[in-house]
């Protein structure tokens, strides 16, 4: 028979504040390397086609490569602080049932 143990509930909530610690930083990477390998393999395209391609257009590209890749890393804090506000809040909810548990035992 298995028995209450609220060092369970205590270790959850750790658990999930520590993915929330990371889950920004990890989610700007991912999106910020996704946009960049995307942009640079469709401006890459892009300059194949052509037969000649200038130093103004190159330079062009690159400054547009660079800014879609700052919007996703953008992009991607913004969907991180999202996901780590609701892990922390998910932890919060556990740790508020674990002290009323303690509280009404006595």
């Amino acid at each position: 028979m298995t028995t209450y143990d609220e060092k369970v509930l205590q270790q959850y909530a750790d658990d999930l504040y520590q993915q929330a610690k990371w889950i920004v930083v990890m989610s700007a990477l991912r999106y910020g390397l996704a946009v960049f390998l995307v942009s640079f393999g469709i401006s890459m395209m892009v300059a194949s086609s052509q037969k000649q391609v200038s130093t103004d257009a190159a330079n062009s590209g690159v400054i547009v490569v660079l800014f879609l890749t700052v919007l996703g890393i953008a992009v991607g804090v913004d969907a991180g602080r999202r996901k780590a506000f609701m892990l922390k809040l998910q932890a919060q909810q556990i740790l508020c049932q674990r002290q009323t548990e303690l509280n009404t035992r006595k």
